[in-house]
């Protein structure tokens, strides 16, 4: 993979779509697992998510669809939790790409575990572990697209 430059990220509004299927992460309800799905759904606020930076640069990340709508973990999958919100890393890798790291004591990144097809529609958003040889598969990548101002 050419390394280009890769913006640092800062708090607002984005959409977050993975690399591998190029879906966007959606999700409908609270306690309900975050997901990719096959097709191109235009889902709105329930696939746009706001970053709230914290302390050392982690962030809390928000789905803009719902209240209370902040990202936790539960058995290793990404979910709405209702307000019980974890922090996580964004760590750039280039080409405009980011790997997403849960900070509580976690040393797993997010992921899928397949791209979503036909045959299997929904993907649910879990931890996966870490490349073993340093790069990233495209199912554990996400493109960070602005849509609100430009950080200043």
């Amino acid at each position: 993979m050419s390394q280009t430059r890769t913006p640092k990220l800062c708090s607002g509004v984005y959409k977050i779509i993975n690399e591998a299927s190029q879906s966007s992460v959606r999700v409908h309800q609270h306690g309900r697992p975050m997901q990719l799905s096959y097709g191109f759904e235009l889902l709105g606020v329930f696939e746009q998510w706001e970053l709230l930076e914290q302390d050392k640069g982690e962030f809390i990340i928000r789905c803009m669809g719902l209240t209370r709508g902040q990202v936790g973990l539960d058995e290793g999958t990404m979910l709405i939790n209702g307000g019980n919100p974890i922090p996580f890393s964004i760590e750039a890798v280039g080409d405009g790409l980011y790997a997403v790291k849960a900070s509580r004591g976690e040393s797993d990144y997010w992921g899928v575990s397949q791209t979503p097809t036909r045959q299997k529609p929904e993907v649910n958003l879990t931890l996966v572990a870490p490349p073993s040889e340093g790069e990233f598969e495209p199912t554990q990548l996400w493109r960070f697209e602005r849509l609100d101002d430009v950080c200043a």
